[in-house]
């Protein structure tokens, strides 16, 4: 990369974080003073079990449809269909699941042009749900005296247009509808992102969750906002490394790093081994924070798994399936 490709490359990602800051307004005051005020936690879980091996620094990365998630810029560069996958067994009883369908909008036409000239659409469907949570009244007693369950989706729908051969925004819009007994609360939130990428370095920023108050009756909590910028770096066509850097409002700034190695055996098969370390789940304590992964590819299916621990509160186990058309 030239030295003025990266000062371009440095730019766009300035210029996303500025307008992430703007977008925020009052959000500003960000930090750990906040620590626990957001409602909409369930946003905060990733869906990629490849991204969570890395330690979910992926911003920078976005090279498949979870980018509807992580960086919708990144689904400007897609020049296929995807769908994609994940199941998160989570600690407590808790199941976590993602699913999305992303397409260039001259994917199914005849057009000499690059299938994403256009861009590309994504939709995806996030769900946290518990069941068996024990309701007590007032008198201790032993035995509850029946159970309840709580849910929460989100519904996004996203778009991300490339500005040039390395340049690409986008945005993505989400609805939430979250269920506590028989407790209802709606919400909406707005994701924004660029996404630079040279020969070997990548540049993102944005801003994830901006939007409208989780309301239970007369309590109301904001979207867990968080702006952030990544960068990723290609060693090789082996040998990936990637960073970001992020600001929630609910706690302090927050660094994951993640490396992955990838290994083809063939034309059509290949798999690879991901480790990765993200500061904002050091506080459970043990080996909070550290993550590890390994994926299998054949043809155009692609299955990933990853390994993430939360200390005292226990292990979670990711699997994502992703097949392009």
């Amino acid at each position: 990369m030239t030295f003025g490709r990266l000062v371009k490359a440095a730019a766009a990602a300035a210029i996303a974080l500025e307008t992430a800051l703007a977008c925020a307004g009052p959000a500003r005051a960000i930090g750990s003073a906040d620590k626990g005020t957001s409602g909409g936690q369930f946003l905060k879980i990733s869906p990629s079990a490849r991204a969570a091996g890395m330690g979910d620094a992926y911003s920078a990365v976005c090279d498949d449809a979870y980018a509807v998630y992580f960086n919708p810029a990144g689904l400007g560069f897609m020049r296929d269909v995807q769908a994609v996958a994940m199941r998160d067994s989570y600690f407590q009883g808790m199941t976590h699941n993602f699913g999305a369908l992303a397409a260039p909008l001259l994917a199914w036409t005849d057009s000499k042009r690059a299938r994403n000239e256009f861009g590309t659409a994504a939709v995806s469907v996030t769900s946290l749900i518990i069941d068996g949570i024990e309701r007590r009244g007032l008198i201790e007693t032993d035995d509850p005296a029946d159970t309840f369950g709580a849910s929460d989706f989100a519904y996004t729908l996203g778009y991300g247009a490339p500005l040039s051969r390395r340049l690409a925004v986008g945005v993505a819009f989400k609805a939430l509808n979250q269920t506590i007994d028989a407790s209802h609360s709606t919400a909406f939130g707005l994701d924004a992102g660029t996404l630079y990428r040279g020969g070997r370095l990548s540049l993102s920023g944005g801003v994830r969750n901006l939007g409208t108050k989780v309301r239970f009756g007369s309590a109301a909590d904001p979207l867990p906002l968080v702006i952030y910028g990544g960068a990723a770096w290609r060693f090789s066509e082996d040998w990936l490394f990637a960073a970001d850097l992020s600001a929630p409002r609910d706690r302090g700034l927050g660094l994951s790093a993640g490396i992955e190695h990838r290994r083809s055996f063939s034309e059509d098969l290949g798999a690879a081994l991901r480790c990765g370390y993200d500061t904002s789940k050091t506080d459970a304590g043990g080996l909070g924070g550290v993550s590890a992964g390994a994926g299998v590819s054949f043809k155009r299916v692609q299955f990933d798994f990853a390994w993430v621990p939360y200390g005292n509160l226990g292990n979670t186990f990711r699997y994502s399936l992703l097949v392009r058309f």
